[in-house]
């Protein structure tokens, strides 16, 4: 596989046109070094001045020259630069660094998995990589590098010593999982679930599964492609209908290629017997929650489609770590705190209280952060959660950020005797460890913005056993 781009090559896919006098069009650029932050620009580095909402790199293509970059993709030109940096003009940097990496990945010819859903992508992403990884060198996406810039930077990473990709697409609007399969060519799609994540962007959730159902035409481009489901999911017929491509369903019910029997909380986990054909096979997840059997599931089924052995699997599972900040269990004293402050929707937080629920502990307390780009039910999802919080018989309530009094109003409506609201973080942490006791268990989640986090970062400073 080649790992470079030719100038020439670079202006004949971007359809670019060169505005420096230097002219060595063989000169090379790897595609490793392909980068759009300057902070983290090195020598040699090929820059793309890409403008978003709130920046706009060719305020630092100087900076770039500066550094040691060998040239620039612009689509405004700055001031003259000198002559041996290659300065490439074209109309739309973001739309040239896709095409550049679409270009970059139809020179591999190895198996490609993109994974997209409303909830559980990254988890199933490192569960996957966790598992092929035992049998193969593989790329996997960085972090949430699952958008219009992220996924074309991860296929960028690519190199000879791949033998398998797997990548994460993320949305917010139609017709960007299209864009995002179109760039990845994918051979093995995964669509883990479709609920009210980002609905805010959305009509209503049925558009949600039109945008999710993108992905679908590129994988029926091959027969031998596979397309992965959850089976227990509602919209799993209406897209199991279009699909000319294999097909593989996960989940627990009856009907389910892939399925789960005789699942047991461990103390530090959760085991499940897996059953795959005539195959019954014990598995044990080193991670708690009933969802995180879904998510392992998922990844079995990708693992099936590439015929790796069960062996493997069981074994990459049983050492299976979650991703920072997603369902992390932490020793309190004599207390737990569940630190799932990632991200949240309705259906996820509903998920993690139910965990809460499980959980051991004396008192429940949950610290629960608004849920962000819900649209004109905002108010309506953040009243349900109030109302489950009261339905688990969770003891105390934190709220923070305008849309959570919602919450707070539904708990205190339907009998939670300790609910407290608050607008900043800093007075939510003081009021929570003031109220802990030896032996409470506490969930801390809520959307990205909310920075929820912080406040466990606090829990942790001051509440986590010495050992």
């Amino acid at each position: 596989m080649k790992e470079t781009f030719s100038i020439e090559e670079i202006l004949e896919i971007s359809k670019g046109k060169l505005i420096s006098k230097k002219r060595d069009l063989s000169f090379s650029i790897p595609a490793l070094k392909v980068c759009t932050d300057t902070r983290l620009l090195k020598k040699g580095d090929f820059f793309v001045a890409l403008k978003g909402k709130f920046f706009d790199g060719h305020s630092f293509v100087k900076e770039a020259y500066k550094r040691g970059a060998s040239g620039a993709l612009v689509s405004q030109v700055p001031s003259p630069l000198p002559d041996d940096f290659f300065l490439i003009y074209v109309k739309d940097t973001l739309y040239a660094l896709q095409e550049l990496s679409r270009h970059y990945r139809e020179r591999a010819s190895i198996p490609f998995i993109a994974i997209t859903g409303s909830n559980g992508k990254t988890t199933v992403k490192e569960m996957c990589f966790e598992i092929i990884f035992r049998d193969r060198p593989l790329l996997k996406s960085k972090g949430n590098f699952n958008n219009q810039i992220g996924v074309p930077l991860s296929l960028l990473k690519l190199s000879s010593h791949h033998q398998a990709a797997v990548l994460e697409m993320g949305m917010n609007s139609p017709g960007e999982i299209h864009r995002l399969a179109e760039i990845i060519q994918p051979d093995i799609g995964v669509i883990t679930n479709i609920h009210h994540s980002h609905i805010g962007f959305f009509k209503d959730i049925e558009e949600i599964k039109e945008a999710k159902a993108e992905l679908i035409p590129f994988l029926n481009r091959n027969k031998r492609n596979y397309l992965i489901l959850n089976g227990d999911n509602k919209w799993t017929n209406s897209l199991k209908e279009r699909v000319e491509c294999k097909l593989i369903t996960f989940g627990l019910g009856p009907y389910n290629d892939v399925r789960a029997k005789n699942i047991r909380e461990r103390e530090k986990g959760i085991s499940f017997t897996l059953h795959w054909r005539k195959e019954r096979i014990p598995v044990y997840l080193s991670v708690p929650g009933k969802y995180n059997v879904y998510n392992a599931l998922c990844a079995i089924a990708v693992a099936i489609s590439l015929k790796i052995s069960f062996d493997k699997i069981i074994l990459a599972l049983a050492n299976f770590k979650l991703p920072p900040l997603r369902t992390e269990i932490i020793s309190l004293k004599e207390g737990k705190l569940i630190n799932d402050s990632y991200n949240a929707n309705p259906e996820s937080m509903l998920m993690a209280l139910n965990l809460l629920k499980e959980i051991k502990g004396n008192r429940k307390i949950a610290v629960l952060g608004d849920m962000l780009e819900l649209g004109e039910k905002s108010s309506w999802f953040h009243s349900i959660i109030g109302e489950r919080v009261a339905e688990l018989g969770i003891d105390i309530l934190f709220t923070l950020g305008p849309l959570s009094k919602e919450m707070s109003k539904e708990a205190r409506k339907r009998g939670v005797r300790e609910v407290f609201s608050f607008e900043e973080r800093d007075k939510l942490l003081d009021k929570l460890l003031a109220c802990y006791r030896v032996g409470d268990s506490i969930l801390i989640k809520g959307s990205r913005e909310m920075r929820m986090e912080e406040i466990a970062e606090g829990v942790k400073i001051n509440l986590c056993s010495p050992s």
